[in-house]
């Protein structure tokens, strides 16, 4: 029986092939679109899921509270580990890390590792990284051991044994005794270089039990099997009462975060270490995979149901000769499970060779490799059947419903009246699209925003030169910033910790507040030297800049924005001269400057200081003004070699650096705009095929009508204005649900445009004019027939 339902089913569409190419086609692109977006999603989905023990690893967060502010950070300090290990027996096993960019020698050659940690000796017990060589209980025990990933072990011993040699990393020498595999890509904090926790203890034996605000360490928890969360998290405030003294700056809570929450999830802002994912761009791709697979499902229903028509004598014919309803559902459901079948092959063929375009849209490197083989079979066959039944259920019910009597009455107003579905199944196609093509525009509106928008200070035109860890270079900065003014096409030079796009420093200090009294608090800070604020054109709005006629400025100066001026209390009259405390300096305030973005339009300006300190120096920032960049970045490059010939020379430009800050959203709408043209094609495809059964079935109308004087223009009017009609419907529909949408999106920045009409016009009539180039085009070729050759054909 299963056999005679195939082969007529294969026989069906192959007699009917445009109607099969058409629903074939649409399927798999749909298909195609799903599957990639889908393996995008698995992949977002699966940072840090790996390690064996991810559901019972926790992350130490701090709600840290001050006079002024509550204080949410990945951050903690060194003590913290230990103790709740010793105070809680549901945590087996504890590992700090702190560190990154160092400059790591072998011989003469220099390599300047920017993912470098300091981590405790069961790192390897608590997350699953395997060793390739060494012993993962004793690698990182003794002071000075380091661990190596497979691809550093290469890049600094090649062929050679790496286990017994040694490195000189940041000044220490350090023996290597372990090599691991590389950080799988899907780590929230990738690293390339693992140095023991005990080279810091060695200096810091003090702190490392006593300094429970020395928050610049990032703390993990391997619970126990069974572990209580909710009741460890429960005890975490009695915790800091027997622990920490509590004083004008305390902790308030110690939450603790899952690892698999950490990626994808909302985290504290600062001191976060590693890769962020963004779950609104996630929501937003999967929304798009799936309405486009939902679009070329209601093809298939449309053109299924539409097509009935020509199979109604077919069925009538069956149930005269005696054919009972399941069987004939049996049948209509063979062949969309058939076209469902051919559409996923097809679909996967589509969506692996276009793998390459979508992974550098998004600048990933997905895989079919990657997702279980089981899982992919899995997946893909019930996909198959779910498409196949969901997009063959409806017509299978419809066509298989009538009785014979009624199908060969010459009325199928029966048959007909389900065309309301069908217009109902076309316009959610074109609010789909409309949507889809209005929210692509508004994300590109919003990016160019970014782009143009004032961020307070001037980023075109500005070299970074890093300095790598040179601290030769820091103490003679001001003799090396006066090689680079002198070269051709340098406009100003300065150097500072960090540059407007980088995270800043968050760092414990006291400032006065308006009462007179010192008060606790973390501030972003920046160590700038005295051309920084000059150089990127940033303005003071009350006070002076640090000067060298003010030699005292070096130990005693600070200066902040507005937003830290207004949140401690001050006044343009009263900010000059209160006393601050800070990174080892009494001082006072001797400028307020003008608020900028020093980080992302996705985030708002806080409070920020700036102070002298040349040993903090990271970067030193060249203005420049020049027709040949490349002849500007060699002299700069010769320069460097003279002055640093041991330090290798890195470069880039800071509108580049802070561009890329919105990589993720420019990704977002390049990929949005092309599955934005695949649910257009697919919609016009199946548009294409409902126009073509609508003209057959109004052929002899149509006829009459030119007999009667219609024109041309009139009878493409009476074929096209039913899907006008929609269109206008669908666009009115869209407007609401794209509004809402983009609107969420666009709550993670804090400059937004404002939504406006002009994207949902554009995006209406792009549709509206594709739609109509579908439909004329048919409608054109009925309008030209002869009609003595329709009416012969009736």
């Amino acid at each position: 029986m299963l056999k005679n339902y195939f082969v007529a089913a294969i026989r069906n569409l192959y007699k009917n092939k445009g109607f099969s190419i058409i629903n074939i086609l649409g399927l798999s692109i749909g298909l195609a679109s799903f599957v990639v977006i889908a393996l995008y999603v698995y992949h977002e989905s699966s940072f840090d899921r790996y390690h064996k023990n991810a559901n019972r690893i926790y992350r130490i967060v701090e709600n840290l509270k001050t006079e002024n502010e509550l204080l949410f950070q990945a951050a903690s300090s060194p003590p913290m580990g230990p103790a709740l290990q010793r105070d809680f027996p549901e945590v087996e096993a504890y590992v700090r890390f702190v560190g990154g960019d160092m400059v790591v020698r072998r011989g003469d050659v220099v390599f300047i590792e920017s993912s470098c940690l300091l981590a405790d000796s069961t790192v390897f017990q608590v997350f699953s990284w395997p060793l390739i060589a060494g012993d993962a209980r004793t690698a990182l025990t003794e002071p000075k051991s380091v661990v190596l990933t497979r691809e550093t072990a290469i890049r600094y011993f090649g062929n050679d044994d790496p286990i017994g040699q040694t490195l000189d990393v940041d000044g220490d020498m350090c023996k290597v005794t372990g090599v691991m595999e590389d950080v799988p890509e899907n780590s929230h904090f990738p690293f390339t270089l693992l140095m023991s926790f005990s080279s810091w203890s060695i200096d810091n034996k003090n702190a490392e039990r006593t300094a429970w605000f020395w928050n610049s360490f990032n703390t993990y928890l391997l619970l126990r099997e069974g572990a209580d969360v909710t009741g460890l998290r429960a005890k975490m405030k009695d915790f800091i009462e027997r622990n920490v003294e509590k004083g004008d700056m305390y902790y308030e809570d110690l939450p603790l975060q899952a690892l698999t929450d950490i990626y994808m999830k909302e985290t504290p802002r600062s001191w976060e270490r590693g890769k962020r994912g963004s779950l609104s761009n996630l929501y937003i791709l999967s929304f798009i995979g799936l309405f486009i697979l939902v679009i070329a499902c209601f093809n298939y229903v449309n053109l299924a149901t539409a097509r009935a028509s020509r199979r109604l004598k077919e069925v009538g014919l069956r149930k005269v000769l005696g054919a009972h309803r399941r069987t004939l559902i049996a049948q209509f459901l063979s062949e969309s499970l058939i076209v469902s079948l051919l559409a996923t092959v097809l679909g996967v063929a589509i969506g692996w060779a276009a793998l390459p375009l979508f992974n550098t849209l998004l600048d990933t490197t997905l895989s079919l490799s990657m997702v279980p083989v089981h899982y992919i079979v899995g997946g893909l066959a019930t996909l198959t059947v779910l498409l196949g039944i969901v997009s063959g259920i409806y017509p299978a019910l419809i066509i298989s419903g009538f009785s014979p009597l009624e199908i060969f009455r010459p009325s199928l107003r029966g048959f007909f009246s389900h065309q309301f579905f069908r217009r109902v199944l076309v316009s959610l196609q074109f609010v789909i699209s409309i949507t889809l093509i209005a929210g692509t525009l508004l994300v590109f509106s919003q990016l160019e925003l970014v782009r143009t928008r004032s961020l307070g200070f001037r980023k075109d035109a500005t070299l970074l030169v890093r300095l790598n860890g040179n601290n030769d270079i820091r103490e003679r900065i001001d003799v090396v910033k006066d090689q680079f003014s002198k070269l051709p096409g340098v406009v100003s030079v300065t150097a500072s910790n960090r540059v407007p796009g980088e995270a800043t420093t968050n760092l414990f200090g006291q400032l006065e507040t308006k009462e007179g009294n010192l008060s606790p608090t973390n501030i972003n800070t920046n160590f700038i030297d005295h051309d920084f604020l000059p150089a990127y054109g940033i303005p003071g709005v009350t006070g002076r800049n640090f000067s060298r006629d003010f030699p005292a400025d070096d130990t005693t100066a600070f200066i902040v924005n507005e937003t830290a001026m207004k949140d401690f209390g001050w006044t343009l009259q009263t900010a000059i001269g209160k006393r601050i405390e800070h990174s080892g300096k009494k001082g006072t305030v001797i400028g307020v400057c003008k608020d900028f973005h020093y980080r992302s339009l996705h985030q708002t300006i806080e409070p920020l200081l700036l102070t002298l300190r040349r040993q903090a120096y990271n970067t030193i920032s060249l203005k420049v003004q020049s027709e040949n960049t490349p002849a500007l970045v060699s002299d700069v490059e010769k320069l460097w070699k003279q002055i640093a010939p041991a330090y290798p020379f890195t470069y880039s430009f800071l509108e580049e650096d802070y561009n890329n800050l919105y990589q993720a959203d420019a990704q977002l709408g390049k990929v949005a705009s092309v599955f934005s043209g695949l649910a257009i094609f697919v919609g016009c495809l199946g548009l294409f095929g409902l126009t073509s059964f609508a003209v057959a079935r109004r052929v002899k109308e149509m006829s009459i009508r030119k007999v009667l004087g219609a024109s041309v223009s009139q009878i493409i009017l009476i074929l096209s204005r039913e899907f006008i009609g929609l269109i206008v419907i669908a666009f009115a529909v869209s407007i609401p649900i794209t509004y809402y949408l983009v609107s969420r999106w666009l709550i993670n920045f804090t400059e937004r445009i404002s939504i406006g009409p002009t994207s949902f016009i554009i995006a209406g009539v792009s549709v509206l004019a594709l739609a109509w180039c579908t439909v004329s085009f048919l409608s054109f070729r009925a309008a030209t027939t002869n009609p003595s050759e329709a009416l012969r054909q009736e």
